[in-house]
């Protein structure tokens, strides 16, 4: 596989506009299925700055390799390609009117394409004045020279897991223990020899360009729907657009029974996460910003939405627009539902063409008259929702978070990964969600009754069910339809013999069960599931995406000696943990049991390891009660 398909450059004559002026190695296959590719490529208002990025999304006829922005009634190829575009604006008073305008693009597979802006940068500074085509050709060997491929292809839940060890320094050990690195990520043979290790948990490759030797950094873990490196989220300015995010506020006074669940109240994260989830169709909206913050502020909330791998195919079926403009109307006419990044004011005032409008300039949120309810209209309509318990928790947390204790980009990521499918779960939970049409595993076994979301009381599933009801009605039917696949549903849980277990309601059910009897047929169930390395590797992603019970959890360790402990980070690991001083003998012997499975597997063995050597008590106990159980 090629890691650059093809480079293209392009420059904004004061007389014709934009234009195509080189590709290389040739022309774009389906060049006609691309209309007004130049205006793609060459932003609205970079005359204003000096430089600025694009991006679009490609996708590829597998019969004759044509490109096209939208999937139509074809087959396609299963990859995105990526049109990833640098350009600038060189001012001087040799060029008519001061200034020169071109740009320079890629078409890639590869989702890290902006590891390569540094190559591109000297490229087309090179390209600027002459329009020598060399070094185009240069940058597009050097690139395709080099193997970028990790050489392992791991389970999605084992990505999941992998991701999700904040609390402990495995990526020390991933960097200093070779065979650890190669036992975990499943590396047969020699390790690529154009990669190396990196400390955060990526890998380097230098290319030589233009006479000079460059790094490329390339992720140690690719998750889908997720661009750059998961585990190293830099290049979204992803904290000051997230604060922007949580500050921003409702402009209009519209009710709407998806988006305003809470009525006017409704925090603006919250109204966009339930726009993406029940398919609206969203503008994000700067004027005065430069393209690259729109298309920035378009990941973070993809990156929300998804969780990581949680929520998949949005790139691929949501249709992503992360910069467009006003060429390309009759595509947005043309779906359901989308999402897309621009500059141009003249959407605003086109109401007719999204749900939601979010004006990144006056950090607002507007919802179309066209599809909402004035407050007259809405008696009868929207219901006085109370906030329900796991978005409360989600936005006391991710404030904590980010003013409280100042977390890394990935403790957040993982508030998002576990809000996402704890929001998911909830509006599956009205159905049992083993997904039958998984041609791999038919009709999987369910050991125990139980699934999706669980909550504490009666009364509280009512209420909070009744909350989100129209939402995940709409979800279900993006689900069933393709638009969305759910990386955990329990068909992709199942273990060897084909039986699943839904560990996280299980699990969560014992913080309040009373009925011994029925904690005893938790704890068999949990260890009938366990029954070879992947089944140990899923019970220990879900210790992870198990959440605090409340925030009140973590202000009272912040209030106790300040910093977040390991079982603050991890409390599903703690559930069981502290089992081993139930006052059943049986359900000890289980949870001992079950710790000595996790033993046996390689990445449980460390993580175990890890856990106990942080607690003495926890240590002490399990050392005691396993010498009584052998």
């Amino acid at each position: 596989m090629k890691n650059i398909e093809y480079i293209i450059t392009a420059e904004f004559h004061i007389d014709r506009g934009p234009s195509l002026i080189d590709s290389f190695p040739g022309s774009i296959p389906g060049l006609k299925n691309l209309p007004f590719l130049p205006e793609t490529m060459i932003p609205d208002q970079i005359h204003k700055r000096e430089d600025d990025y694009t991006l679009f999304l490609l996708f590829r006829d597998a019969k004759t390799g044509e490109f096209c922005y939208m999937k139509e009634d074809k087959e396609y190829e299963e990859e995105l390609y990526y049109l990833y575009t640098i350009v600038f604006n060189s001012k001087d008073d040799v060029y008519r009117r001061g200034s020169q305008i071109k740009s320079l693009s890629l078409i890639t597979r590869l989702s890290f394409f902006k590891s390569f802006r540094p190559l591109m940068t000297i490229c087309l500074e090179k390209y600027f004045h002459s329009n020598d085509t060399t070094c185009l050709q240069e940058l597009y060997h050097s690139l395709n020279s080099k193997n970028f491929d990790t050489g392992y292809d791991i389970s999605m839940s084992k990505k999941l897991l992998v991701t999700s060890v904040l609390d402990l320094f495995i990526n020390e050990k991933i960097y200093g223990d070779q065979k650890f690195r190669k036992r975990l990520l499943e590396i047969k043979g020699e390790e690529n020899k154009d990669l190396f290790i990196r400390k955060d948990l990526s890998f380097n490759s230098v290319v030589q360009f233009c006479g000079m030797s460059l790094p490329v950094k390339v992720p140690m873990i690719s998750l889908p729907d997720t661009i750059g490196d998961y585990l190293n989220p830099t290049d979204l300015n992803l904290k000051a657009n997230l604060i922007n995010l949580l500050e921003a506020s409702l402009a209009t006074k519209l009710y709407h029974e998806e988006l305003t669940i809470y009525g006017l109240q409704t925090p603006p994260i919250i109204i966009l996460i339930n726009a993406i989830l029940t398919g609206k169709k969203i503008i994000i909206l700067s004027y005065e910003n430069s393209a690259g913050y729109i298309i920035d502020t378009v990941f973070l909330i993809l990156k929300i939405i998804t969780g990581g791998g949680i929520l998949c195919n949005v790139l691929s079926n949501y249709n992503v627009f992360p910069i467009i403009d006003v060429s390309k109307i009759d595509y947005l006419e043309r779906c359901d539902h989308y999402i897309a990044g621009t500059i141009n004011p003249f959407f605003k005032h086109n109401e007719k063409l999204w749900d939601l409008m979010y004006d990144l300039d006056s950090n607002e949120i507007f919802l179309s008259k066209e599809y909402c309810y004035t407050e007259k209209e809405a008696h009868g309509h929207i219901f006085k929702n109370s906030i329900i318990s796991e978005d409360a928790k989600f936005l006391s947390n991710l404030q904590l978070s980010l003013f409280t204790y100042n977390d890394d980009l990935s403790t957040i990521q993982l508030i998002f990964r576990r809000h996402i499918n704890e929001i998911i779960r909830i509006m599956l939970s009205s159905k049992n969600f083993i997904d039958n049409r998984n041609e791999a595993k038919p009709n999987v076994n369910l050991l125990l009754s139980g699934v999706g979301y669980y909550w504490n009381s009666d009364t509280n599933k009512l209420l909070e069910m009744t909350c989100y009801q129209t939402i995940g009605n709409k979800f279900q039917n993006l689900l069933y339809n393709g638009v969305f696949s759910y990386s955990l549903s329990l068909s992709n849980l199942a273990n060897e013999l084909n039986a699943v277990i839904d560990l996280q309601h299980h699990m969560q059910s014992l913080t309040s069960m009373s009925n011994i009897e029925e904690e005893k047929r938790v704890w068999r169930g949990i260890l009938q599931y366990l029954v070879s390395g992947r089944s140990l590797e899923n019970l220990l992603l879900v210790t992870y995406l198990i959440p605090p019970s409340s925030s009140l959890s973590l202000q009272s360790s912040s209030s106790h000696g300040g910093g977040l402990t390991i079982f603050d980070k991890n409390k599903g690991i703690e559930i069981i943990l502290i089992n081993l001083f139930h006052y059943d003998d049986d359900i000890k012997s289980i949870v001992v049991t079950i710790l000595k499975e996790l033993q046996e597997n390689f990445l449980g063995e460390w993580c175990l390891s890890e856990y106990l050597r942080s607690n003495v008590m926890y240590e002490l106990a399990f050392d005691d009660l396993s010498s009584d159980v052998s």
